[in-house]
């Protein structure tokens, strides 16, 4: 910006580079220059203009984004925080850097990702040297890479940059605080404060300055006005930035004026209520007082019989124990004795039991002997074994019998098989008996028993062989045999050192006589055989004749008889057994018998011990229930005292702990007494409470919340009361002089507060005006003369117009709706944090509409109608150049970008004109459109293509455009071709599918 003088700090906007951020992987633009920016749309050109706001203002972080930025896009869209911190810093490896200039040298600022991006904040870095310093940290353009468009530093991570750049002399600027310090504070003789200053305020950063900044850095982007608060904002902004002094502040408390006028009119209806209360007043004393004097007898006698309830209960206390202790021992030992006796009881009825199931057993026992006993009885001394086998086989008789009676077919068969068995018995029986009869003696029967066995072992031949040995012959035999042996049930041939087993050949005994008598034996067993199969054969046979009723019966005999026969096989088996148990079990009934003899004697003494101790317990039980009789009418009377003390129905106020005690008796006559005095006291107190909370509906008090609605009072608190409205009443007098003077007061301060509500339109008015005069020295287009037009709230003309009828310096309150008026204005026009700033009027809000008014040339008078965009940009720029001086040291010239988006829509005429008054004014445009354009190249000079190059390597897929001043000077074959420039001017690049360009 150049303000006119020769001499001046200059302060330069130079560069902006976006490093693997928006859209770009990396691109460098120079912005110390007019430039235009052109290529097509989901490039980022808006986001790249917008990116300045990133580096004028002192935010660190993307929250309340809208408010703090107004990121919009080309379709007017406002961004949001996340979208934004996503869009400008996608990761780590993300850098936008500005590179500036101010009277200490060149120095660039760095912005990267902060450590809390959950938080979307961003960080900066400053460091003391020019861009090309630290270029190769951040994209090498000197590689290969793409014909010459560079490459990414593949070493490079956000905290090696960092200490890469802390290297070079680099430091962060952390918070807001010391980011407005260092960057928007001019000190021109001071280095090392002012090393890094990219915009010196004229009054230093503070907050009004900054908010004045905020807004024209706004309006800056906005540079058509198309937001209409913009200007209104912006304006209003700038008139309080411009307040040097304290005194300029338009600082009133519009509700301290109202808060005072309802605390007189409150003040001044009071002391109306308190007229009208006062016989309410007399009343209450009257009872209050009576009340204290009951108070303080009903107190003695409660504090009298308390100590003495007390000593009763000590007393009772120690007898109590005493008589507790002995009813335990009793207790005790009766418990003991008691347990003792149901021991003893059980002992006895257990050893009772036992030797009734021992005795039981034995019976049982003996029954199953005698049973066994009877059976062998009727076998005649038959082997017992003998006689259990014999059973077996009549058992398996009777299961074959049994299966013939449910199925027909088992009966024939059980009859073949009987009748087949029995020719086959009768065969077998007529063989051994005609070899019985007429048997003749064999070769072997006139040896020794020896001899003849190892021969019939040799060949058993020999053993059927009958005939005579001659002596030879037999000698003969009898030497062949003495030479084997048997052994282990085979025979063995040699001696026995030299023997040799022949394991093939068993040994097998010869007895002639043995054998004769084991035919003999065989005979009689089949004849018995025979004879039993007779009669199985003669009863089948009958059966297979009968009826399905007979066989029923039958059936069930024979069931009868086969469990009978189980029955005795059953005995027979456990008969040694059954015995030997029974033995044991006689033994056993004995010794139960005696020891129970022996228990039921014991058992006798034990009961009789125990009612002794029962009879003990009870006299002491008996004992213990009269002290407790006695403790429990004291504890009632007790009860009843702590009713009356009870806090939450405390009668006696607490008095009776300040006096000392008499003793008295403790016993209904005592506590009725005190009792009646107390319902006595309660009926008084609520006589006093009931006038109290009369006087209180009222509200005759001060300082008190909802006093119409308590519903009880501690003693405390009527006494509190009592003190309040005694001094009420005795200064009545003096309370109505003293509401006179404060009203007075109070209208004069009215009156001098209203006063400064005028002075906020003098001050826009000034302003204004003054504005319109700076205004008036430029010319625009074939406008001869602009002025800004300003139209105040009617609300605010309204409670001016109001107060200017009103009578502020009467001696009586004004009228409830004045004051209704002010506050509602207050709530509406002031700010809202009181607690640093102090209650100031918003300008904003008081400034309703900022337009511009026109005077043609040639034309006399002045018109409203809106003008073209290019014709309202100029103005705009005109009007942020004379806002800038306001706000910029005056010693300073500041070069920065004027953004303008959509460029081309301009006519170039006033293309033109907009560089001229950039120029003259010190800014460069900074310019965006969709397409290239020649008539805007013809008034720009200066452009970048963004789209033209890609690198095929870059940091992420998807920012891949470069943009850098060696890529410009590329030449690709066959297509690009590369014009000469002016010496001001950058090569200027024209693809061959562009022609005419």
């Amino acid at each position: 910006m150049n303000l006119g003088f020769d001499t001046f700090d200059t302060f330069r906007f130079k560069q902006l580079v976006f490093v693997n951020s928006a859209a770009y992987a990396y691109t460098q633009i120079r912005i110390d220059q007019h430039t235009a920016l052109f290529g097509e749309n989901n490039l980022g050109k808006t986001s790249m203009l917008n990116a300045l706001k990133l580096f004028l203002l002192p935010e660190v972080n993307f929250r309340k984004c809208a408010s703090k930025f107004n990121f919009r896009g080309t379709n007017g869209k406002v961004y949001d925080g996340l979208a934004s911190f996503r869009y400008y810093f996608p990761e780590d490896r993300t850098f936008i850097i500005l590179e500036a200039e101010n009277p200490h040298n060149d120095f660039c600022i760095v912005l990267h990702r902060g450590g809390a991006t959950d938080q979307l904040e961003y960080a900066r870095m400053v460091i003391p040297r020019p861009y090309a310093d630290i270029q190769h940290l951040f994209w090498d353009v000197e590689a290969a890479a793409d014909d010459g468009i560079g490459a990414p530093v593949e070493s490079m991570t956000l905290q090696g940059t960092k200490s890469a750049l802390r290297e070079l002399g680099g430091e962060p600027l952390s918070d807001a605080k010391t980011i407005q310090e260092r960057l928007f504070t001019n000190q021109p003789y001071d280095k090392k404060a002012g090393r890094y200053s990219l915009l010196p305020l004229r009054n230093g950063a503070g907050k009004r300055e900054m908010d004045a900044w905020r807004k024209l850095v706004h309006l800056a982007f906005d540079i058509t006005a198309q937001d209409e608060r913009t200007l209104p904002d912006t304006l209003a902004t700038i008139i309080e930035g411009q307040k040097s002094r304290k005194q300029e502040e338009l600082n009133i408390d519009l509700n301290a004026i109202v808060v005072e006028a309802n605390q007189l009119r409150e003040e001044g209806d009071r002391i109306t209520r308190i007229h009208n209360a006062a016989e309410y007043w007399e009343a209450f004393n009257s009872h209050f007082l009576h009340k204290q004097q009951l108070r303080g007898q009903a107190a003695k006698a409660y504090a009298d019989l308390g100590d003495s309830v007390s000593i009763e209960e000590e007393r009772l206390s120690g007898e109590q124990d005493a008589a507790g202790k002995a009813f335990e021992e009793a207790e005790s030992r009766a418990e003991a004795l008691a347990e003792t006796k149901g021991d003893g009881e059980k002992t006895v009825v257990r050893l009772e039991a036992a030797a009734a199931e021992t005795r039981k057993t034995a019976e049982e026992l003996r029954k199953k002997i005698n049973a066994a006993n009877v059976v062998i009885n009727e076998f005649h001394g038959m082997p017992r074994q003998e006689i259990i086998a014999h059973l077996d086989a009549y058992i398996d008789q009777k299961d074959d019998d049994l299966a013939g009676y449910d199925d027909k077919a088992v009966a024939q068969q059980n009859l073949s098989e009987v009748s087949k068995r029995l020719e086959g018995n009768k065969r077998k029986a007529r063989y051994l008996d005609e070899k019985l009869s007429s048997r003749a003696p064999t070769l072997l029967d006139e040896l020794t028993v020896r001899d003849a066995s190892i021969l019939y072992s040799l060949n058993s031949a020999l053993g059927s062989t009958h005939g005579e040995l001659s002596s030879e012959q037999k000698q003969a035999f009898t030497q062949f045999s003495q030479q084997f042996h048997d052994e282990d049930g085979h025979l063995v041939l040699g001696q026995p050192q030299q023997r040799l087993p022949l394991m093939g050949i068993p040994y097998y005994s010869y007895d002639a006589q043995k054998t004769r008598q084991k035919m003999r034996d065989e005979l009689d067993a089949l004849n018995a055989g025979i004879g039993r199969d007779e009669k199985r054969r003669a009863t089948l046979m009958e059966e297979a004749t009968l009826s399905a009723v007979e066989i029923a019966k039958r059936r069930t005999q024979v069931e009868m008889e086969k469990h009978q026969a189980e029955r005795d096989k059953n005995a027979l088996n456990a008969l040694d057994a059954n015995t030997e148990t029974l033995k044991d079990k006689e033994a056993q009934l004995k010794e139960d018998e005696a020891t129970l003899v022996e228990q039921t004697h014991q058992l006798e003494t034990v009961r009789a011990n125990y009612q002794k101790a029962d009879v003990a317990r009870q006299n002491a039980r008996q004992q213990l229930n009269r002290i407790l009789e006695r403790a429990q009418a004291v504890k009632l009377i007790r009860q009843r005292l702590d009713r009356i003390g009870k806090d939450a129905n405390n009668v006696l106020e607490g008095r009776h702990r300040h006096l000392t005690p008499t003793p008295c008796n403790v016993n209904e006559e005592t506590i009725g007494a005190l009792e009646e005095d107390v319902e006595k006291l309660s009926a008084l107190r609520n006589e006093v409470h009931e006038h109290l909370r009369k006087m209180l509906t009222m509200n005759i008090l001060t300082n008190l919340d909802s006093q119409a609605y308590i519903s009880t009072f501690t003693g405390e608190q009527v006494e509190s009361f009592h003190d309040q409205l005694k001094a009420i009443y005795d200064n009545l007098d003096t309370q109505e002089a003293n509401h006179r003077n404060k009203v007075e007061r109070h209208n004069k301060t009215t009156h001098t507060q209203v006063e400064i509500l005028r002075t906020a339109k003098e001050q826009v008015t000034a302003f204004m005006n003054g504005i319109n005069a700076e205004m008036g020295q430029f010319s625009i287009s074939d406008l001869d003369a602009v002025r800004v037009e300003y139209q105040l709230h009617p609300r605010f003309q309204q409670l001016l117009a109001n107060l200017d009828k009103a009578d502020l310096l009467s001696d009586e309150l004004q009228d409830e709706r004045v004051y209704k008026q002010l506050k509602e204005f207050q709530a509406d026009f002031f700010n809202k944090d009181a607690r640093r700033t102090g209650i100031l009027i918003s300008l904003d809000k008081i400034l309703e509409r900022v337009t511009y008014s026109y005077r043609k040339r040639g034309e006399d008078g002045w018109t409203t109608n809106a003008q073209s965009n290019g014709t309202t940009m100029m103005i705009t720029t005109n009007l942020l150049s004379v806002l800038m001086s306001r706000l910029m040291d005056g010693e300073a010239q500041v070069t920065m970008p004027l953004v303008m988006d959509e460029f081309g829509s301009l006519a170039t005429r006033n293309m033109r004109t907009a560089r001229k008054m950039a120029e003259q004014h010190g800014y460069c445009l900074f310019v965006a459109n969709p397409n290239r354009d020649s008539k805007i190249t013809q008034v720009l000079g200066n452009y970048v293509h963004l789209g033209l190059f890609h690198a095929s390597r870059a940091y992420a897929e998807n920012r891949t455009v470069v943009h850098h001043g060696l890529c410009e000077s590329l030449t690709r074959q066959a297509k690009f071709t590369l014009r000469e420039a002016d010496a001001n001017e950058e090569a200027i690049f024209q693809p061959e599918e562009e022609p005419g360009q």
